[in-house]
């Protein structure tokens, strides 16, 4: 009798031991499985942040030969196009569980960084605010068909069922800086109205030329206003600018000298002052020109106030935003101004933060 109780009651233990077992088993392939897959997810995270950044890169850029890359040549409107190509082509260049990755979904919009609305708004939208960003969404995967297929784990292979798909997404924007690193600026600062005037705020975006002369400035009908910026004592409140000397006050020609050299000293953000320097400084003309030689000219960067009242008084004022601006001539003869015209795809070395667009942009970033 007592050997028949032994035995039941080691029979019992076996089988106890043995589910314990089991059990402890299906936690420790749980345990790898959800450590796999963690795995897995940042690999796929990874790629489609670095594919993101790669195709907002390219938004405010001009398309290589190839077509699915850009150039680092600015243009005047947002390249959706080769944007998307570049974001589809980065994401080979990576690996999710051991196998190349070979597709994902890109799409290009606004994203609302204030999250109403959520997602990505079409590249169409109109009219634009000051939360929308032009942006890149990636969403890449390991799923039925796509890139090798779920994700293989041990439980499924113990006891059977279906592999795990998994998946990632990233968006990547460009905005307008709201801090400029030393280097980046030119020491000319333009008025907030003269935007009111020849900048689209709609579309953000120029506005566009429709007569043949503005202020006996020859125009190409369609193409953004070609403006001359000169100072405040020859062009009326709107349509001025004035040599500006940053954060110090150096109202002389030698010190605009040294800032047209060498941009910035300082950082600059907005809400920072920046002197106004009165004075016509002829020579400042020529020291531009000598440091942008028309043709070619160049993308530049001009700080923004807001003194519609003209930029004729010594003074520090804040900066309001930052502006993109194409040189296409200087002139610093009897006729001293700088001509060109506002574009929408000047990026500031560096720059970060986000401010009012007014042309230029930060590198990109992740906005989720």
């Amino acid at each position: 009798m007592t050997r028949k109780i032994f035995a039941r009651e080691g029979g019992a233990m076996l089988v106890t031991m043995s589910v314990l077992l089991l059990l402890i088993v299906c936690l420790a392939a749980v345990a790898v499985d959800v450590g796999h897959l963690m795995i897995v997810r940042n690999e796929l995270q990874n790629a489609a942040d670095a594919a993101a950044l790669a195709g907002a890169n390219c938004l405010d850029k001009t398309s290589a030969p190839s077509g699915t890359d850009c150039t680092a040549t600015t243009q005047p409107t947002l390249n959706w196009a080769v944007a998307s190509a570049k974001a589809s082509s980065a994401i080979a260049l990576n690996k999710a569980d051991g196998t190349t990755l070979a597709s994902a979904t890109v799409a290009t919009g606004y994203k609302n960084l204030s999250g109403t609305p959520a997602g990505l708004q079409p590249a169409t939208l109109s009219p634009i605010t000051a939360n929308d960003r032009p942006a890149v969404m990636v969403t890449v995967s390991r799923s039925a068909g796509v890139n090798g297929g779920p994700v293989q784990t041990l439980v499924t292979n113990m006891f059977g069922g279906a592999a795990v798909p998994v998946s990632a997404q990233a968006i990547a924007v460009i905005s307008a800086p709201g801090n400029v690193p030393p280097g980046n600026l030119i020491p000319q600062a333009i008025n907030q109205c003269m935007f009111n005037l020849y900048w689209n705020s709609a579309t953000n975006s120029p506005q566009l030329a429709t007569s043949a002369t503005l202020n006996g400035v020859p125009q190409t009908i369609g193409q953004p206003w070609e403006l001359r910026i000169g100072s405040s004592y020859h062009y009326p409140n709107c349509d001025s600018g004035q040599w500006t000397s940053f954060n110090q006050d150096a109202n002389s020609q030698s010190a605009i000298k040294g800032l047209i050299a060498n941009g910035n000293p300082d950082p600059m953000n907005i809400g920072d002052n920046t002197w106004i320097e009165p004075g016509t400084k002829t020579a400042s003309y020529n020291d531009l020109l000598a440091r942008y030689p028309v043709p070619p000219g160049a993308d530049v960067v001009l700080v923004v106030v807001n003194l519609p009242n003209g930029l004729n008084t010594q003074g520090a004022t804040p900066i309001v935003a930052f502006a993109g601006f194409h040189i296409d001539d200087i002139q610093g003869g009897s006729n001293k101004y700088i001509q060109g015209h506002f574009i929408t795809g000047g990026t500031v070395t560096g720059s970060s933060g986000s401010g009012t667009y007014y042309g230029s942009y930060t590198p990109p970033r992740l906005a989720q």
